[in-house]
């Protein structure tokens, strides 16, 4: 499993937390809103426009992508990564039937405190602070 750190405006992460997610099907627009700092309110939208799938787990079902994230130290320092190898979209299109790769799309992991969300998506997210 490879990963790439996503370059954002978000520059420290302390105990971040997935508080919400919000998808819409009218503009196919998927909005997960980010703690970048567990104890403060949400203070970012990570915003995928037309997202071609995406699931919330709990961080303990989702070891494998961890053990990698550790060994390679992108944790804790980091928290929003590009899967570009052997991660969900990988697996998927292993199993057969998907053509999600075919089409190149690519995984995207936001990682919490709690819960994470891996999405498949053909650009990368828009990053913004939330307007206070």
């Amino acid at each position: 499993m490879k990963f790439q750190t996503l370059q954002t405006a978000i520059t420290t992460f302390i105990n971040p937390i997935v508080a919400g997610l919000d998808y819409r099907i009218k503009t196919r627009k998927l909005i997960i809103y980010y703690h970048s700092n567990g104890d403060e309110d949400v203070d970012y939208q990570i915003v995928f426009n037309n997202p071609r799938g995406f699931k919330l787990l709990d961080e303990r079902d989702m070891i494998n992508y961890w053990e990698v994230l550790w060994k390679t130290k992108l944790l804790p320092e980091n928290a929003l990564f590009e899967v570009r190898s052997g991660g969900w979209l990988d697996m998927e299109d292993d199993a057969g039937g998907f053509t999600s790769k075919l089409l190149e799309c690519r995984e995207f992991l936001i990682t919490g405190a709690d819960d994470c969300v891996s999405v498949l998506s053909f650009t990368e997210p828009e990053i913004r602070p939330c307007l206070a």
